[in-house]
């Protein structure tokens, strides 16, 4: 069993936000809380497992300054809270990014940055310290044999993506930004004997944390994961927390895979109410795990506005689509319908805790 209750990037979350939870429960239709944007589809690495190499080598798209521009300020009129910069492709792919999380920043919203740090230049890091609260670097290794498995790029491009996380941290500190910077590791059989190490290497490098998410594998046209004794080289790795450094890890996850339960609880889809995503082609999705699927396609944001988009009825269809079947295992939705689902039952007797 995992033995440590460490802090968690938690379904529970979404209890901060009742306001939203309240007014969907009364049938209103509320906009998101958190969407994720894609500035462009192009990458600098060549990651052979990544989610939606499907949905990138078709399609190289790059959001034009003037409609990203439209779309946050439609974002934030509109009242979304957490708006994150990611892929698609990776954002600093696109020259505008740095400008368009300054200007969601401006206007209230709360940015995030993931990124796989290869091109995160000195000028860019201080944007993004100023403007983000938090930046992940995805690295998923330690060894450049492994960076190459896992990103498919030679052992130049793995230091140069270590020492972009070094400077990051170190510039953090010099800026006194409020920015939590972490690296991402994603755990499989190809990265299992390096996971320990990784965790101690990355304190030194003076991040605020490494997270441990468990690597959706491709298979026989379905997504599957990779089954190892995860769980002591979990325990091991968060003896390393602490004087400010966090090791993090998806424990719901994890525990799941054990028992091999990717079942669903409940009978519908209700998540989607309180995040969306938007692809580099200016296309709305029902979630990250759904982008270039058209029968989840909520509407094109080239041709209407994100209100129009969210209001309207294609976006009802494409809820009315959706179908499990579809559906990833132990999706980013996952947690948040268990909770949602449970909140919209009625229940005996509610005034007596």
């Amino acid at each position: 069993m995992l033995e440590h209750d460490v802090k968690q990037f938690s379904s529970d979350k979404i209890l901060k936000h009742l306001d939203r939870v309240n007014e969907w429960l009364a049938g209103g239709n509320p906009f998101p809380i958190t969407v994720e944007m894609d500035m462009t589809n192009v990458c600098s690495h060549k990651c052979p497992e990544c989610v939606v190499n499907y949905f990138r080598e078709d399609n190289a798209d790059r959001l034009p300054r003037a409609l990203a521009e439209r779309i946050i300020t439609e974002l934030a009129e509109g009242g979304v809270r957490g708006l994150i910069f990611t892929g698609g492709g990776d954002p600093l792919c696109h020259r505008d990014t740095p400008d368009m999380m300054a200007l969601a920043a401006s206007k209230g919203i709360d940015v995030a940055l993931i990124t796989n740090g290869s091109l995160l230049t000195e000028p860019i890091m201080e944007v993004a310290l100023r403007h983000c609260m938090w930046i992940r670097v995805s690295l998923d290794c330690i060894t450049p044999a492994t960076f190459k498995l896992m990103h498919g790029l030679p052992e130049e491009d793995f230091r140069k993506v270590i020492a972009n996380i070094k400077t990051l941290a170190a510039m953090k500190r010099h800026l006194g930004s409020r920015a939590t910077v972490g690296v991402g590791f994603l755990t499989c059989a190809a990265t299992e004997n390096e996971m320990v190490e990784a965790a101690r290497q990355a304190k030194d490098w003076g991040v605020d944390y490494l997270q441990y998410r468990p690597l959706q594998i491709h298979r026989g046209g379905k997504f599957e994961y990779d089954w190892f004794e995860v769980e002591d080289l979990i325990n091991q790795a968060v003896q390393y927390s602490g004087d400010g450094y966090e090791v993090l890890y998806s424990k719901h996850k994890y525990e799941s895979i054990k028992r091999q339960d990717y079942g669903r609880d409940y009978p519908e889809c209700l998540g989607h109410q309180f995040a969306s995503t938007i692809a580099a082609d200016g296309k709305v999705y029902i979630c990250c795990h759904t982008r270039g699927y058209e029968k989840y396609c909520l509407g094109n944001l080239h041709e209407h506005s994100f209100h129009e988009i969210w209001n309207g009825e294609e976006r009802r269809k494409a809820i009315g689509r959706i179908d499990f079947k579809d559906c990833i295992p132990l999706c980013r939705d996952n947690t948040f319908n268990q909770i949602l689902w449970k909140i919209k039952q009625p229940r005996e007797h509610e005034n007596f805790l």
